[in-house]
């Protein structure tokens, strides 16, 4: 039970970040001249590093098996924004760069958990 525990803390934890780095990308973009031509592609980073981040420390916490349940976390993420995507928009349609997060959030979910399980 304590694994799950940790893995949805992980959960909440990663989504902090995420939200938190995305605040501060946000506030660069209104405060200074930087473009926004990239954001696409600087979501999909910052995403990634909260997905790796989350695996990292659920697996820290749950100390085995870093690369499954750091595979779990960034899946769980990735659905969970998914869903979220789902709701907030009027008319959804499951786009191809979907799946391509879907199997990078993953990835770097079981990179974190190893990484975080070793730490």
């Amino acid at each position: 039970m304590s694994k799950v525990i940790n893995i949805f803390k992980g959960l909440g934890y990663a989504y902090i970040f995420t939200l938190i780095v995305i605040l501060i990308y946000n506030a660069l973009l209104t405060f200074t001249k930087l473009s926004s031509d990239n954001t696409g592609l600087v979501l999909s980073i910052i995403t990634t590093f909260g997905s790796a981040f989350g695996g990292f420390y659920a697996c820290k916490q749950i100390k085995e098996k870093g690369l499954i349940y750091g595979l779990i976390e960034g899946l769980l993420y990735i659905v969970f924004l998914i869903v979220l995507i789902f709701l907030a928009r009027e008319t959804f349609s499951f786009e191809m760069s979907m799946l391509y997060s879907t199997i990078l959030t993953t990835l770097a979910g079981g990179i974190g958990g190893i990484i975080g399980v070793n730490f």
